[in-house]
């Protein structure tokens, strides 16, 4: 999920839907669990009275005897006398228990009701107002816990609980992005050492090629003094090369973190360096020919000689691995710009490699397992850092140009 969504009542969906607080929203029940139960109790008196009156009626016999417990006296404000005769209801011992019975229920029947819709009420709020809130947030603390950060949590809600699963939203947003942060240091450190394993093999097969040459030769005494001080130059600015270049890299956390650090630079030495360079990289795939055009009238340029070296041969490196018998670089200077243009005389780019050849760890299909896949992308990096940039396409075959700024 590459876009966090925000939350519908973060993001005013519901800001006219009317809400309450859970406190208010408990308050609102309560007026309707009492009038249920008011309603319920006076519903259980009048049942009960009328189940009584008609018991009473059923198995009640009359005593209509003259006794003290048969007769009423009124008497009123005048002081006349009124006798009335009383009916006394009088019960077996059976009825008599059931009528006890049946007189008292409404005493438990009622408190029992009372609390039923106590019970029911809790049950209601607790079915729409809790419940789905906590069933969000258990959920979400599962799948979290289990570092499954890819989904969102929503709810409709905008009580407390429906603000603490925004609280969670927001958390989750937060891991998620560290995660994915995370895990971009991570690529963006594998591909930081894959360049750096890629860029320094080029150097060591050129000192591996000096080293040969050195060999071959001067035990037979066929290299002269000024050629070996030429050579053991160019091999000491290698080793300087590569240990300037192991302390940039050990610096960087990414390649993006590479900057140039210009300085005036000598044209005849660069010349030499690339030429010298040039040749021993191809011969060291299959002894393919070589050949340095170097164009400049100028006696110094303003550049960092290191990042030029480096995007030069991985250029010429990745020239003569296609090459089927000649490499041909081309080195212009003009203007304010340094224009590098490497080609090789082989079946040139494939479209697909036209369109993504410097994308990292892009490889083509007859590249070997030892190949990273990182050479023109790492170019491409550098030529940007430099105020320049990199072109690829088919003239005479495969043909890349680096641009580099010489502005100071």
């Amino acid at each position: 999920m590459d876009k966090i969504k925000r939350l519908p009542f973060l993001s005013g969906k519901f800001s006219k839907k009317r809400s309450f607080s859970l406190k208010w929203s408990f308050f609102l029940y309560l007026p309707i669990c009492a009038a249920i139960s008011f309603a319920g109790a006076f519903g259980i008196g009048v049942a009960t009275n009328y189940v009584q009156d008609w018991y009473r009626t059923r198995y009640a016999t009359a005593d209509t005897g003259l006794n003290n417990s048969g007769v009423e006296v009124h008497v009123d404000f005048d002081g006349n006398a009124y006798v009335y005769r009383t009916e006394k209801t009088i019960f077996d011992q059976k009825h008599k228990n059931i009528y006890f019975i049946i007189s008292n229920t409404q005493m438990l029947l009622i408190p029992l009701w009372v609390i039923f819709c106590v019970g029911m009420a809790g049950v209601i709020f607790y079915e729409r107002e809790l419940k789905k809130p906590f069933g969000i947030l258990m959920n979400a603390s599962k799948r979290i816990s289990e570092n499954d950060l890819d989904f969102e949590i929503w709810c409709e809600k905008r009580n407390e609980l429906g603000q603490l699963c925004s609280a969670f939203e927001e958390m989750r947003s937060a891991l998620y992005e560290s995660n994915r942060e995370m895990w971009r240091s991570l690529e963006e450190r594998k591909r930081l050492n894959s360049a750096f394993s890629h860029d320094l093999r080029t150097p060591l097969t050129v000192l591996k090629g000096y080293t040969d040459y050195l060999e071959k030769y001067v035990p037979e005494g066929k290299i002269s003094e000024d050629k070996m001080l030429s050579v053991l130059s160019s091999m000491s600015s290698q080793i300087s090369r590569l240990e300037n270049y192991t302390a940039t890299m050990n610096s960087v956390q990414k390649l993006e973190d590479i900057s140039p650090d210009p300085c005036e630079i000598d044209t005849d030495e660069l010349k030499e360096n690339l030429d010298s360079a040039g040749d021993i990289i191809c011969k060291n795939f299959g002894d393919k020919k070589f050949s340095l055009d170097f164009r400049c009238e100028r006696q110094t340029v303003f550049a960092d000689a290191g990042l030029i070296v480096q995007v030069y041969e991985n250029l010429v490196s990745n020239a003569a691995r296609y090459a089927e018998s000649k490499v041909t670089a081309v080195c212009i200077v003009y203007d304010d710009m340094l224009s590098i243009s490497v080609s090789d005389d082989g079946d040139g780019f494939s479209p697909e490699a036209l369109r993504q050849g410097t994308k990292p760890f892009f490889r083509g299909e007859k590249d070997s397992s030892e190949h990273f896949g990182l050479g023109l992308y790492i170019c491409r990096v550098i030529c940007g850092k430099c105020g320049g940039r990199l072109a690829l396409s088919n003239i005479n075959g495969g043909n890349v140009t680096a641009e580099f700024s010489l502005k100071k």
